[in-house]
C-alpha cells in the first residue's frame, strides 16, 4: 500500500479547514504545498526525493508553524 497520497490528502484537507475557518492565507499556504508535493512526487525520480521547491515550502511551514507556538 502506497501511504505517500495521505500526506496530499491531510494538506488538502487542512486547506479546506482553513477554507472554512475564513483563513484565507493558510488556505493559500496549504494549496502551495500541496501543488509543491505535487511536482515533487510526479517529476522527481525515486532517486532524487523531493524536490528543492518542496524543501522550501516544508521549510516556510515550519518556521510558521514555530511563529503560532508563540
Amino acid at each position: 500500500m502506497d501511504l505517500r497520497y495521505f500526506e496530499l490528502h491531510d494538506l488538502l484537507c487542512d486547506a479546506l479547514i482553513a477554507l472554512e475557518a475564513r483563513d484565507y492565507p493558510r488556505a493559500a499556504a496549504q494549496v502551495q504545498r500541496a501543488l509543491a508535493w505535487a511536482e515533487a512526487d510526479w517529476l522527481a525520480t525515486p532517486a532524487s526525493g523531493p524536490g528543492p521547491a518542496l524543501r522550501s515550502v516544508l521549510g516556510a511551514e515550519a518556521a510558521a508553524d514555530a511563529d503560532d507556538d508563540e
